[in-house]
């Protein structure tokens, strides 16, 4: 894979431990395992659409929950972000959110995306924990109340202190979301000893559905026929 992890040993407390001593979850930051880009616009480019990316997480707003307000890859089309993690318990290791106390849950909220229905693509990242009958790390992924469409896109099983670890990354998508001022996005880790890691967002307008080939056909008949009786008329 494109990231190695480095694998501790000797180590007589398990994961939790290694991860609060600081152990980094990717040795090479802002690189994913598997790509992900929009089929229907082009970042940074199309009119309506934006890109924020987060491959080491900090807290902008110390004295709390940790909240990161600064992405550190990209960020077009003028929006603002604010990604919070909701239950105190998480702290940062290695750029990485992480609890070994109970289930991470995290609040994304994206500003200033007015402008007509939008598709949405959150792509994200984790390492530890891992539910084998989801097959997920994060789950209940919502969007102003919308459920998204989760499709995991890599996923490997290292060993870690001793523990196997799943390393994941996932693709949870919102089609034609209807306009709004901003977006709250939502999710929860499956259980305790997930970390996330990586995160990015893209936003678009909402992809053109192509008409198939048999309404082509159906409308061409039809004007078939109306040019037809035209000309029954006119004789």
């Amino acid at each position: 894979m494109n990231r190695r992890k480095s694998t501790f040993t000797g180590c007589l407390f398990g994961l939790s431990l290694v991860l609060a001593a600081g152990q980094s979850a990717h040795a090479l930051q802002t690189v994913w395992d598997n790509t992900f880009t929009p089929s229907d616009w082009t970042r940074g480019s199309t009119p309506g659409s934006l890109y924020a990316e987060w491959n080491v997480f900090n807290d902008d707003i110390p004295g709390g929950a940790i909240q990161d307000t600064s992405p550190e890859v990209a960020n077009f089309g003028g929006g603002s972000y604010q990604v919070a993690e909701l239950t105190g318990t998480a702290f940062l290791t290695g750029g990485n959110i992480y609890s070994f106390a109970a289930p991470t849950a995290f609040a994304f909220t994206v500003g200033n995306v007015a402008g007509g229905p939008r598709d949405v693509f959150l792509r994200i990242a984790s390492l530890g924990n891992f539910d084998t009958t989801l097959n997920q790390a994060f789950t209940n992924f919502q969007l102003n109340g919308l459920s998204g469409v989760y499709t995991q896109l890599f996923s490997e099983v290292g060993d870690f202190g001793g523990q196997a670890s799943v390393e994941v990354e996932a693709l949870v998508s919102w089609l034609g979301v209807p306009e709004a001022a901003s977006f709250l996005l939502t999710w929860n880790a499956i259980g305790s000893s997930v970390s996330l890691d990586q995160l990015s967002l893209d936003v678009g307008p909402v992809a053109p559905v192509p008409l198939p080939a048999a309404a082509y056909l159906m409308a061409s008949g039809l004007v078939g026929i109306a040019t037809m009786a035209r000309r029954v008329q006119r004789a």
